[in-house]
């Protein structure tokens, strides 16, 4: 058996308010203890975007009462709502800001609208452990990495997929800008071929989108050189009907496929990398980024586990995953949040509402 310091993922989509027939903060943060997870980060973009202190406090409350790991959120950024920072900056991990090439209704275009967010936000030796973390790809990656050097504004890639994205932010810093960057399982798992109508289909629909084998490859080789900082599941479920309907959303989820797929890879040496960095990636990268507390969880995966991923079992509600058929290895066995046995054998022992709201004073 591994004893490990228990997961932390900056990027993921539990749904409430709004859309809890997908997920909701009880399913969702078990599927997270499911795969090794103690403390997620959630994202704004709800049917009502966490863009007011209102909706920061709606979410919070909702989520109190029923979560089963520790659970932060990031602000939603609008070239108008600079305003309310203040007010909820010392309460969430980070602003996120979605610069087009993205779906929902908090999404923005153009240099004005893009320095009217870097210019509300805090400068990097305000506040170290609060980036602005960005939907951006192509040539826009770049412009966010100018603004943020010009303005001295910490910044966090969201979900990396692109060779080029990876050859700027590699450059970015070499330069000393104050940036880091992640990447999902999919973009690593997937290509573009998946999207195939024969294939995945719809159920390959994300954004960004799978991109090619080069792509991957060139991926793969910044997780091992350290030019991609961590991993994160981009945790985004829908339902089987709405993948199944004739305007499929974007997103798929992630977090109880994610260890079992990493951990194949660095089990068979094919990842360029060893277990060592794949807990940093999971776990320790994520928490000093953000400022979350270290310490406070642990799994136990037995190693030798080898096995075939289904939607059997999931404790995501969507009840599906992408990586049908793919073999995994290392299963999650018990994981620990302060002290206390969580999840065992595949059951949450947690009780709704007993873990807790993340702060972040830092």
């Amino acid at each position: 058996m591994l004893r490990l310091p228990s997961f932390a993922d900056p990027h993921v989509h539990l749904r409430e308010p709004g859309s809890t027939d997908k997920e909701d903060f009880y399913t969702g943060t078990c599927a997270a203890l499911a795969g090794g997870y103690t403390a997620l980060l959630d994202m704004p973009n709800n049917p009502v975007p966490t863009t007011t202190e209102a909706a920061l406090e709606e979410k919070i409350g909702l989520a109190r009462a029923k979560i089963v790991c520790d659970v932060g959120f990031n602000f939603g950024a609008t070239p108008d709502n600079g305003s309310e920072y203040p007010r909820i900056v010392q309460r969430v991990a980070g602003l996120k800001a979605y610069f087009g090439h993205t779906h929902g209704n908090i999404i923005f275009e153009g240099l004005p609208a893009m320095l009217a967010i870097f210019l509300s936000w805090y400068p990097a030796e305000r506040y170290p452990h609060k980036p602005i973390m960005i939907h951006a790809e192509g040539a826009t990656v770049a412009a966010v990495i100018g603004l943020a050097a010009l303005y001295n504004r910490r910044i966090h890639i969201c979900h990396l997929s692109k060779k080029s994205e990876l050859a700027v932010i590699r450059a970015a810093k070499e330069k000393g800008i104050a940036i880091t960057c992640e990447a999902a399982p999919h973009h690593l798992f997937l290509t573009e071929q998946e999207a195939a109508p024969d294939k995945l289909g719809a159920y390959a629909k994300m954004s960004p989108a799978l991109q090619t084998e080069e792509d991957v490859r060139a991926l793969w080789q910044g997780l091992a050189d350290g030019s991609i900082d961590m991993l994160a599941t981009d945790h985004a479920p829908h339902t089987r009907a709405e993948k199944d309907s004739s305007k499929p959303p974007f997103g798929v989820p992630g977090l109880e496929t994610t260890f079992g797929l990493m951990y194949r890879e660095v089990a068979e040496g094919r990842a360029g990398f060893d277990l060592a960095r794949l807990v940093e990636l999971l776990a320790i990268a994520p928490r000093r980024v953000f400022g979350l507390p270290e310490g406070e969880g642990e799994v136990e995966i037995d190693e030798t586990d080898k096995y075939e991923f289904s939607n059997e079992g999931l404790y995501t509600k969507c009840g599906w995953t992408p990586f049908v058929g793919m073999k995994g290895q290392g299963r999650v066995r018990r994981v620990w949040l302060r002290g206390q046995l969580v999840f065992e054998d595949g059951k949450v022992l947690a009780a709704s509402g007993s873990a807790k709201i993340l702060s972040f004073e830092g």
